[in-house]
């Protein structure tokens, strides 16, 4: 079993995967970082607040716009990059920090599993902690997407936003937890019989 092609194709994904991730995680730093440094290069860059995704959500945006020669500012001119508030931006840096890391751990934990798969040690008691470790991670991830806010010059957004599908996959990664953990057993009372 340790020629699986699939196995392989899973750990290669993995991989390439957590990969990616660090690369994002040094644009995203990188990008934090220039805007620290000359926040007038994101002045035209708008940021979008149309809610695409998929379950419950309850939002709030609020503009306070204050009349600048007589003139009350678009909301274009108000909901820019540039106008983010440096508490906001780092708040939001370091949560997306975290989702990326804590998404980074659960592939490595994963891989893990697959790599004790493919060595045909499956229902091993690291592959049940791994897997409740992936189920920890998911539902740590969970709160910190449920809850976004962005705090700007003339006003803000705050919503809450509930993913059943990270759910979802939490309840699946403590599911096969137990699933090994039973695998785990009956592997041990197989030892023992002779």
């Amino acid at each position: 079993m340790t020629k699986n092609t699939l196995l392989n194709i899973g750990i290669i994904i993995c991989k390439f995967l957590r990969l990616f991730q660090i690369a994002v995680f040094v644009i995203l730093t990188g990008v934090f970082v220039h805007l620290q440094i000359s926040p007038s290069t994101y002045k035209n860059v708008d940021i979008d607040f149309k809610n695409n995704a998929r379950g419950i959500s309850i939002k709030k945006t609020s503009s306070y716009k204050i009349y600048v020669d007589g003139q009350v500012p678009e909301d274009s001119d108000v909901f820019t990059v540039n106008n983010i508030k440096t508490i906001s931006l780092f708040f939001n840096f370091i949560k997306l920090s975290l989702i990326l890391i804590l998404s980074f751990l659960c592939l490595k934990e994963f891989q893990k599993v697959i790599e004790s798969v493919k060595e045909i040690k499956t229902f091993q008691k690291r592959n049940v902690s791994s897997f409740r470790r992936i189920g920890k991670y998911l539902l740590i991830i969970f709160i910190l997407v449920s809850y976004s806010s962005i705090t700007f010059q003339q006003g803000g957004t705050s919503g809450f936003h509930i993913s059943f599908e990270l759910l979802i996959l939490a309840l699946l990664a403590y599911i096969m937890a137990e699933i090994f953990m039973e695998g785990n057993k009956l592997s041990e009372e197989n030892k023992f019989t002779v």
